[in-house]
């Protein structure tokens, strides 16, 4: 008889009632305590130790201005989706800020402030086979400093909380730690020989990414002596490399 009385009152106005009731207060709570499990592989929606340390460590707030095109005809399905992940990413890192990373968020439309601030920001656009002008990038700031990463490539996904915390990073630290390096090889380019019929060669794609982060000097394999402020020193392909 209970269980018979239970159902009925189920089925009535109150039980329905009730039942909208119990909905709101999971959805209070849920909001109140956010969430969230990672399924990926490697967890790449998981901030890592490294990147909770760097917030919780940051002197003065950061603003992160986030651009991303919302015109559905613009924004190609798997842009869009990538853009809902960085916009998710960020939300975690102004988590683990606690209150010392603002995010601003931009959609820059064809002729509006929102595409005036992109451009004085750093962040391009890229141009679609269609013709369509679509924004995805950000700047972080603190003070008179920003560093900008003017496109974000879903084909870095994978790298995209490393490249956030190194943006936030470059502003917070203007400083680059330095580096030497030591190597045989032709690291760092070489001018040539114009007369000769030598061309130019540049500088190796992994030297130009390392001084993203480092102020790098190079340092001769017959060096004797190495500066106290290079606290790493790399050394490639050592051939008559001398004891220092």
């Amino acid at each position: 008889m209970k269980n018979k009385s239970f159902e009925s009152f189920l089925y009535s106005i109150g039980g329905v009632i009730f039942l909208l009731l119990i909905l709101l207060a999971v959805n209070y709570l849920a909001g109140m305590t956010r969430t969230r499990v990672d399924l990926t592989h490697g967890g790449v929606y998981t901030l890592s130790e490294k990147t909770k340390k760097v917030l919780a460590g940051l002197p003065s707030p950061i603003k992160v201005r986030y651009y991303a095109s919302r015109s559905e005809q613009a924004m190609p399905v798997a842009l869009k989706s990538y853009a809902k992940h960085v916009e998710d990413m960020l939300s975690e890192f102004k988590q683990y800020g606690k209150g010392k990373v603002i995010v601003e968020k931009f959609d820059p439309a064809p002729d509006s402030d929102a595409e005036d601030s992109a451009g004085l920001d750093g962040v391009e656009p890229q141009v679609l086979q269609s013709g369509e002008r679509v924004y995805l990038g950000l700047a972080v700031s603190q003070l008179d400093r920003k560093a900008t990463l003017s496109f974000l490539n879903p084909e870095r996904e994978t790298l995209l909380e490393y490249d956030v915390t190194r943006a936030i990073t470059q502003v917070i630290k203007p400083e680059k730690p330095s580096v030497g390096l030591m190597s045989a090889l032709p690291v760092f380019g070489s001018q040539g020989m114009p007369q000769l019929g030598q061309q130019p060669t540049p500088a190796w794609a992994f030297l130009d990414e390392l001084r993203r982060d480092y102020s790098v000097r190079q340092l001769p394999l017959s060096a004797q002596h190495i500066d106290d402020d290079i606290k790493v020193l790399i050394v490639l392909h050592p051939r008559d490399v001398k004891d220092v």
